[in-house]
């Protein structure tokens, strides 16, 4: 089976560690000094899960060079999700699946309008992974677990079979939009509020201000969810606080918190954005969600002049 991992950040490279360790044939895609790096060292893994490894996949910055695909995994950031789709467009025919594994809820429907073939398989992983200076990947924690979801049973069967191994604990979810949404609606919060304040997740929970307002972008979340006919469950909205509480790790901020501080491009639009925007199509008032939305926009705006 060829398989294909593009984006080769600590998602992507932990998903194409896993596939180098039981297949002979896995190509990833990766530029400049990463593609130097992997030609050279190898792919790099440092992980509290999976243990230490070094794999040799093939290698390439130009796609279309790997010819068609069996299986390819996208694991980009929602913001160079189109472009990356449109240079996969030539390894991709009839029988190929796709895979995004992208935060957000929508970057299934992305993948189908932009390739005009092929099979998409919607995904969502929870996984604390990141790439160091030197491009290795390092993974914490004693866990890392995906769900996959679609209508077509045996797309789904094959990505199940090629990603279920030691090291990744992967679902076939009933409903793939709930587990979507589920993840969502928690980044929804965690990031925005880390990214409003710019700080960390026990700065939050030591202001009772600041913890009624993550549990109101809770909520807000969630009932866009609801209006949007997401079979969400009743108490969700108090497991997520629950569980996010109950974290040992406080001095943690987000991926976004952390591109605002520094500046970086940012997912600001997944994580906020689209959940403003589609809260006013369908009609749910999401205000502190709007004010974080569009005091973020403002400072970064500020910031880029």
């Amino acid at each position: 089976m060829k398989l294909m991992v593009t984006g080769l950040g600590g998602v992507g490279g932990y998903i194409a560690s896993i596939l180098c360790a039981n297949y002979a044939t896995v190509t990833v895609i990766a530029r400049n000094e990463r593609k130097v790096s992997i030609a050279q060292k190898g792919l790099v893994l440092h992980s509290d899960f999976f243990g230490e490894h070094i794999f040799h996949p093939v290698v390439t910055d130009t796609p279309a060079d790997a010819g068609i695909q069996d299986i390819i995994f996208v694991c980009v950031k929602n913001y160079s999700l189109v472009q990356a789709l449109q240079a996969l467009l030539p390894c991709v025919d009839t029988h190929t699946i796709i895979v995004p594994v992208l935060n957000g809820v929508d970057h299934g429907e992305i993948t189908r309008q932009t390739l005009t073939t092929g099979h998409v398989v919607d995904s969502t992983i929870y996984i604390t992974s990141a790439y160091d200076a030197d491009y290795a990947i390092c993974q914490s924690g004693a866990f890392a677990r995906i769900y996959i979801g679609s209508d077509e049973k045996s797309c789904v069967e094959k990505v199940y079979s090629v990603l279920h191994h030691p090291g990744l604990n992967c679902h076939i979810a009933p409903d793939i939009h709930v587990e979507l949404w589920n993840k969502y609606i928690t980044n929804c919060a965690y990031n925005v509020i880390t990214a409003y304040y710019e700080c960390n997740i026990g700065d939050i929970f030591e202001s009772s201000v600041k913890d009624e307002q993550f549990r109101t972008l809770l909520i807000e979340a969630y009932h866009v969810g609801l209006a949007l006919g997401i079979h969400l469950s009743d108490t969700l909205v108090d497991d997520i606080y629950t569980r996010v509480h109950r974290q040992d790790n406080r001095a943690v901020t987000s991926s976004l918190a952390r591109d605002i501080i520094h500046h970086h491009q940012s997912e600001l639009e997944t994580f906020s954005g689209y959940l403003v925007r589609t809260a006013q199509r369908i009609g749910i008032d999401v205000p502190f969600s709007r004010q974080c939305y569009q005091e973020i926009s403002a400072r970064l705006i500020a910031a880029s002049h």
